[in-house]
């Protein structure tokens, strides 16, 4: 599952790189955003979670020049 996460993450983050637009990931739980926020910072993408309880969810954002 983690994998599969990992995989479907690195694809939002080249999206984003390549297109240099904000992208809203779908809701998911905190351990989920927590991997999905460190692969993306790793990345050099910024990243913030919008939303409460069911509805978080993360907002990708290419990183500024």
């Amino acid at each position: 599952r983690a994998d599969r996460l990992s995989e479907k993450a690195a694809d939002w983050v080249q999206e984003v790189k390549d297109s240099g637009k904000t992208k809203h990931l779908q809701p998911m739980n905190a351990a989920d955003r927590r991997t999905v926020h460190k692969l993306a910072s790793d990345e050099g993408l910024l990243t913030e979670s919008e939303g409460e309880g069911r509805d978080r969810h993360i907002v990708l954002k290419p990183a500024k020049d």
